[in-house]
């Protein structure tokens, strides 16, 4: 059979689901009231095939949110390559003596490691920083002289960047990074009545060592009032004001905080390590941000290394996490240009959309995790880059990395019916007003299809726009019945 046969035979398979077809259930679905004036950029091409399916103004530019982790995940599997792992070193400038005193600093090495004791909703484990500290006990430390120094250079301290909207400063969505990443930098702070409306409110700070000050403006009411909280974060301050009031008898609120110095985090969580082992540290925890070498004589202490880099796409991906999403994009700019900060890290990604040649008409980013709006994209230019990641080197480990339809991630509730569980790996991306769908689906016959939908300016719900990508979905991959 020559090629031309095939395709006719193939579009007479899918003619219920020809363009006319999607076209009117497109035209069907974005007229809803609540969907009126959005706007769409949608994309669905064949890989079998090298054609398009169906499009929707697929060159529109459009804010993807979340989606932007696609294209972060896809130029670090590009740059730093699928054995990529997150490394952190410690050492000092000499051994201890015999009797098991270091006469000296001890330097931690931060290497932008998101994966190092994330936040997790029971309690903190542990596991790696109590590694570490065995590593020092292993070489006979007992007793630290000097100081426990936290080193983050090319890494840059950035607070909340200038491109995210103020409010988010305070959100714990919104990640500080550095050379140190522990607990995800958030911390948790738990708020409880007083035991009479004249004392004031209970906070504590958990973990307790996290590098964070409250101020406490919140007042103890009376069990018939109704109680209110906020609070406010101060970028590169770790003051952290919390007002309003909580009755008496209420169990308690309790508020996620984002650290302002993820290396002073990560210093004291390892510190507390050293005290439980039984190893003492005499001088201070500090961060040295200089990047100022120490010269030719190291003595190692420890060499951590992260899993394999579809560990951390995955959590970035799956879970839509900003906290790894800014550590990946750091990674990328770090290894590309020996600058780890945000911006170099929009240009490290921007480069290798050029080579894939992709510009900046087609896909735009300013961050690795997709919260500023400034970011653009058309459906256009997501299906480009799904098509060259599906043939990369890296392909397997960049589809293990999308959340799974009806599986996993945030697609664990989305088609998630009998004919499409499991047929969808895509990564979801919502901020107000914005609602994205991008990834790789399988269609009924076989066919594996790369597909991008951007909604823009949508009023209500994201439950519209998102059923409306799903139902869209559906239509392509599950052929509707032929009419008689």
């Amino acid at each position: 059979m020559n090629y031309l046969a095939a395709l006719l035979l193939l579009l007479c398979w899918f003619r219920p689901v020809s363009a006319l077809s999607l076209s009117d259930l497109a035209d069907s679905l974005l007229s809803q009231p609540q969907l009126r004036g959005s706007s769409w950029s949608i994309r669905f091409v064949s890989l079998t095939g090298d054609s398009v399916v169906f499009e929707r103004d697929s060159g529109r530019m459009l804010i993807p949110a979340s989606v932007a982790k696609l294209v972060t995940s896809a130029a670090a599997f590009e740059v730093l390559g699928s054995d990529f792992r997150f490394k952190t070193g410690g050492f000092s400038v000499s051994a201890p003596d015999a009797a098991g005193t270091l006469h000296g600093n001890v330097y931690v090495q931060g290497g932008a490691d998101p994966l190092i004791d994330p936040r997790r909703l029971d309690s903190l484990g542990h596991p790696v920083l109590a590694s570490l500290a065995d590593s020092l006990w292993e070489h006979g430390i007992r007793l630290i002289e000097g100081d426990l120094v936290m080193r983050t250079w090319p890494y840059k301290l950035e607070c909340a960047p200038d491109l995210w909207e103020v409010g988010d400063v305070n959100s714990n969505f919104a990640p500080t990074v550095d050379a140190f990443g522990y607990n995800s930098n958030v911390c948790r702070l738990a708020i409880l009545p007083g035991a009479t409306v004249e004392l004031p409110p209970v906070v504590a700070v958990d973990p307790p060592y996290a590098p964070v000050s409250v101020r406490n403006e919140v007042a103890t009411a009376d069990a018939s009032e109704e109680g209110w909280l906020d609070y406010h974060v101060v970028p590169g301050d770790t003051v952290v004001t919390i007002q309003g009031k909580i009755p008496l008898g209420d169990d308690g609120e309790y508020l996620w905080i984002p650290v302002q110095d993820p290396a002073l985090y990560f210093g004291a969580a390892f510190r507390q390590q050293l005290d439980q082992r039984g190893i003492i540290l005499r001088g201070q925890l500090r961060v040295d941000r200089s990047g100022e070498p120490l010269g030719d004589g190291r003595f190692p202490l420890f060499q951590y290394e992260s899993d394999r880099l579809v560990a951390a796409a995955s959590v970035m991906n799956k879970e839509s996490d900003n906290f790894t999403a800014e550590y990946v994009q750091r990674a990328v700019a770090a290894a590309s240009v020996g600058a780890a900060n945000a911006r170099a890290g929009a240009d490290a990604v921007a480069r290798v959309l050029r080579q894939w040649g992709i510009n900046g008409n087609e896909i735009d980013l300013q961050d690795g995790c997709g919260l500023a709006r400034q970011n653009l994209c058309c459906a256009g230019g997501l299906v480009k880059l799904l098509t060259l990641m599906h043939r990369h080197p890296a392909a397997a480990d960049f589809i293990a990395s999308l959340a799974v339809s009806g599986v996993s991630g945030t697609m664990a509730h989305r088609l998630a019916s009998p004919e499409m569980v499991g047929k969808v790996h895509a990564k979801t991306g919502t901020i107000t007003h914005v609602c994205s769908l991008a990834g790789y689906c399988v269609t009924q016959a076989g066919d594996t299809l790369a597909f991008a939908i951007l909604c823009n300016n949508y009023h209500g719900s994201p439950h519209l726009p998102r059923a409306a990508q799903d139902r869209l979905i559906e239509a392509v991959c599950v052929p509707w019945p032929n009419p008689e």
